[in-house]
């Protein structure tokens, strides 16, 4: 099997569309490198995306890449060092790897996922909030997931009573019903904390000079 984490050293950073637009349902983009796992599989780094890796306990996208023809299912996709890594199963026959190099293709994700893992993703932080509320102070997580068929977060705290259990239950409906707006913005790390002071595990993120911080209005 062969080590995609040195095979990405050679490429530049891919241009994530998704950051900018999550609602981007397909792009066109320009091939930079195939490389055969085995069988009708291969991984396939491209110079721009919109599908979204997986990481921060959400799956990745999954989708298509359309190239000449053929036809590619995107099965997974993974971020090495902010080159995007698709890895995609060949629905008939096999790519001739040199000859595909440079060319462009059309990619579009499955949009009814990525809404629902959107969704679950949101939801969430909206969970982060309202455990926040109803334990009086910052909890962290332990791990989550949020895409199907079960999300879940799990929190370093003492298990909640059925009335905080409630409680919690109630704040977040309250938001999800009133229907607040989700945006998000770029901060330098020095204004990271004044963004996010109330934010979990804050101490856990990983070193960056910029990063995107999702607000829920409100």
């Amino acid at each position: 099997m062969p080590d995609v984490r040195v095979w990405a050293k050679n490429f530049p950073k891919t241009l994530k569309l998704y950051l900018d637009d999550p609602y981007l349902k397909s792009c066109i983009a320009k091939v930079l490198g195939i490389l055969r796992e085995k069988g009708s599989r291969y991984y396939i780094i491209l110079d721009r995306t919109i599908f979204h890796p997986k990481g921060g306990g959400q799956p990745s996208d999954v989708g298509i890449i359309k190239i000449n023809g053929v036809i590619l299912n995107v099965k997974k996709v993974l971020d090495v060092n902010d080159v995007i890594i698709h890895y995609v199963k060949v629905e008939d026959g096999s790519l001739i790897v040199d000859k595909f190099i440079g060319n462009t293709v059309y990619c579009e994700i499955d949009w009814n996922q990525r809404y629902k893992v959107m969704r679950l993703h949101t939801a969430g932080h909206i969970l982060d909030y309202a455990v926040q509320k109803v334990y009086g102070s910052i909890v962290n997580t332990l791990d989550a997931f949020h895409g199907p068929p079960e999300a879940y977060v799990g929190y370093e705290a003492e298990p909640p009573s059925s009335n905080m259990v409630n409680e919690i239950k109630r704040i977040a409906n309250e938001i999800v019903r009133k229907g607040k707006n989700v945006n998000h913005v770029y901060v330098t790390k020095d204004k990271l904390r004044d963004v996010i002071f109330n934010a979990p595990n804050i101490s856990r993120l990983p070193e960056s000079k910029i990063y995107r911080v999702v607000i829920i209005e409100g």
